[in-house]
């Protein structure tokens, strides 16, 4: 049976992934909307082919963070050892991301940062490792 910490840290890295989803159509709708302002501002296309490429390099960047996270999610709902080493390489750089707004008090920070030491720590106990490690050495049943 699933630890309830390894579901809730999927749960996590759903909710990081749909977040990062908005963000990156977010991201996409603002750039264009601002590469088309910025080309009726100053009458050229320089600068709107500029930002309308930054916004959809930026979004597509996202859009993989986002599908990064939900492979992630997947793998830790399946057992897999990588997954468990990989979240905790992202909550770890997340952590250091969110480190400068989270000393400053941003409350929304401050509970993602919290969350990626709980994430982080959770999945380096013993008893995490356990779990992900005791699939990989269980004895295979032939078919």
């Amino acid at each position: 049976m699933r630890p309830l910490g390894v579901t809730l840290a999927a749960c996590y890295e759903f909710l990081r992934a749909f977040l990062l989803g908005v963000a990156a159509l977010g991201v996409v709708f603002v750039g264009g909307v601002a590469s088309r302002l910025a080309g009726l501002a100053a009458e050229g296309n320089t600068l709107q082919r500029f930002l309308a490429s930054l916004g959809k390099f930026v979004g597509v960047a996202l859009l993989i963070y986002a599908a990064i996270q939900l492979l992630l999610g997947i793998g830790l709902l399946l057992r897999q050892n990588w997954a468990r080493l990989t979240t905790m390489f992202f909550a770890g750089l997340g952590l250091l991301a969110l480190l400068p707004r989270a000393v400053h008090f941003r409350p929304i920070s401050t509970l993602f940062a919290l969350l990626n030491v709980a994430v982080l720590i959770y999945l380096a106990l013993p008893e995490a490792r356990g779990y992900f490690e005791a699939k990989e050495s269980a004895p295979q049943i032939p078919a």
